[in-house]
């Protein structure tokens, strides 16, 4: 659904919800989220899920977001494809790029001003094993609220069912319920700074697990 279409109410308590986390993320000192991203990649690291893939698509981290540098310089030791979103505001798009660097000299900004490389070959979703999915909140059902441009969930829909999808936060961003969209995408688990979720994206009898 797009963002025009959605329906006031559900915008409001969307809106609602990243206001309120977006000041707890702000709030944030830099040891603070050094030490939450630490924590939250170390278990990243040793899911099934990474150790099996051969390609990784990571994010650019922004100030407020888990710094998955760890994850990705971990991924380029173990001879991992490592790959980084670039987004095309015009086509409401989102594509994977292949980078093997986080060098200044190597980084540009896409049209959203979120770092991405300037050059790299394109990588077909169908090619990547595990998706790391930043968001502004989760709840225990997978499902992520972002920032609003529907950019993740329209990639993640495009995914083969047996890629492996994870998303990424601090763990004071789990909230009860998040408003969803029938267009919107579950991860299959996630990872906080203290614990991890594994998610069912489809309605289920069965409780998410959780493990610490």
């Amino acid at each position: 659904m797009d963002a025009s279409q959605t329906p006031p109410e559900l915008t409001d308590r969307k809106n609602a919800i990243r206001t309120a986390m977006r000041a707890r993320l702000s709030a944030l000192t830099p040891a603070q989220r050094s030490a939450g991203s630490a924590a939250a990649c170390a278990r990243l690291v040793t899911c099934e899920a990474f150790a099996r893939a051969t390609t990784v698509m990571l994010y650019m981290p922004m100030r407020s977001e888990v710094d998955v540098i760890s994850v990705a310089l971990e991924a380029f030791r173990l001879g991992k494809n490592v790959c980084v979103p670039r987004v095309e505001t015009g086509h409401k798009s989102m594509h994977a790029i292949e980078t093997s660097t986080f060098d200044d000299e190597s980084m540009g900004a896409d049209e959203l001003g979120v770092r991405s490389p300037t050059s790299g070959a394109q990588i077909p979703h169908e090619t990547i094993d595990l998706v790391v999915v930043p968001g502004v909140a989760f709840d225990a059902r997978g499902f992520r609220l972002g920032r609003g441009g529907g950019y993740y969930d329209r990639y993640l829909a495009r995914l083969r069912r047996h890629t492996a999808t994870i998303g990424i936060c601090f763990d004071f961003q789990f909230v009860d319920l998040v408003p969803t969209e029938p267009t919107d995408i579950a991860v299959q688990s996630i990872v906080s700074d203290r614990r991890r979720i594994e998610t069912h994206p489809s309605p289920s009898t069965t409780p998410p697990k959780e493990s610490t």
